[in-house]
């Protein structure tokens, strides 16, 4: 890497180490990815899977169901347990406090009471977000004690209500965590046209900040235990709700110091949408090599600090979620209209 760039966006400084998409070398890590022991332990045809999480030790996958309107709800060694007319996918899987709730696009939450059996599932609707440049219901989180909603043009707190909204053209915000004291809800600024997040201290009042570069998107993010920095991941060429050919990106931010910093730009890749740091604080993510793409090599990665370690590949292109658990990691990929599947792959990064 023989560039360095230094910049600062509304005080955050930027540091960007040899990776920017416009003006800057990218590096493309190609190592020969080594025999691993993978297996498929979810399959669907027709849809593909979007959102993955393991409940009460299930592994549990929702579908992609453009341009169709009944998503699925799939359960390792059950097949699919529900289905549900939600428009476009079911986004997201979050358990909390003995419910399943569902974020899906087109803007409704569902939920239902965590079962037993699985073939007892039965999704009920539970709220409808307000749409903005996008409709969805796109996660759902407990931040600061409070259950949050993100939808496409507002935060809502259960219990209390709209805590913020946003004009149609304003934000594109996909995902929420928390970090120390601060809640955060992260994606993409229309209107400065680069990645940040709202933050707040109460999961009540919000402040918007603008994070990355220009054209940059978060799509993702992971807090180390210490709390003291937070991976993203994204793409740092996102142009008129276009991702862009070699922009898949990794960024990490140190939280004191309000620092980002720039790690790595994978070239053949578009985008990266899920990321996670596992018990033994190792950090994996899922390169994309395009939206809706149907070339294969979504590749699953293993980041060591400095340098990024292909560890499998996958016939569909897209990787949408993942979930580490017991040295093992269980990746989401999708092949548009086409299929998607479940992998479970074994991790002797965590041996």
């Amino acid at each position: 890497m023989n560039r360095r760039e230094f910049l600062t966006v509304m005080g955050i400084t930027i540091i960007n180490f040899g990776c920017g998409s416009d003006s800057v070398d990218s590096i493309d890590p190609k190592p020969p990815i080594e025999p691993v022991d993978k297996e498929v332990i979810m399959e669907v045809y027709g849809q593909s899977y979007m959102s993955l999480n393991i409940i009460d030790d299930r592994v549990m996958a929702g579908t992609y169901c453009f341009p169709g309107s009944t998503a699925q709800m799939h359960c390792e060694g059950y097949g699919i347990v529900d289905t549900i007319d939600v428009g476009e996918s079911i986004f997201r899987i979050t358990e909390d406090h003995g419910y399943i709730y569902l974020a899906c696009e087109y803007q409704d939450i569902y939920r239902d009471i965590v079962r037993l059996n699985p073939m007892d599932y039965d999704f009920k609707f539970y709220k409808q977000l307000k749409r903005g440049e996008h409709a969805g219901a796109f996660d759902v989180k407990r931040l600061l004690g409070e259950l949050i909603f993100i939808g496409g043009g507002e935060i809502y707190t259960d219990g209390i209500g709209t805590t913020k909204e946003w004009e149609e053209n304003d934000y594109y915000v996909k995902f929420a965590f928390q970090s120390q004291n601060t809640a955060f809800v992260a994606g993409y600024s229309y209107r400065n046209s680069c990645a940040g997040w709202f933050d707040s201290w109460d999961a009540v009042k919000w402040s918007w900040k603008n994070i990355g570069p220009k054209y940059s998107r978060f799509m993702q993010a992971a807090v180390t235990e210490d709390q003291k920095f937070i991976y993203l991941v994204g793409t740092n060429n996102y142009r008129g709700d276009d991702h862009n050919r070699d922009s898949a990106t990794l960024w990490q931010y140190e939280v004191s110091s309000g620092i980002l910093i720039q790690l790595w730009n994978f070239l053949g890749f578009d985008y990266i949408s899920c990321i996670k740091i596992s018990d033994t604080g190792k950090v994996y993510f899922i390169l994309t090599k395009g939206w809706r793409s149907q070339e294969s090599g979504a590749t699953l990665v293993y980041w060591d600090g400095r340098k990024p370690y292909p560890i499998a590949e996958f016939d569909e292109g897209e990787g949408r979620e993942l979930v580490i658990k017991d040295g093992y990691a269980y990746c989401a990929t999708r092949k548009d209209k086409v299929r998607g599947k479940v992998t479970k792959v074994y991790l002797k990064e965590e041996e």
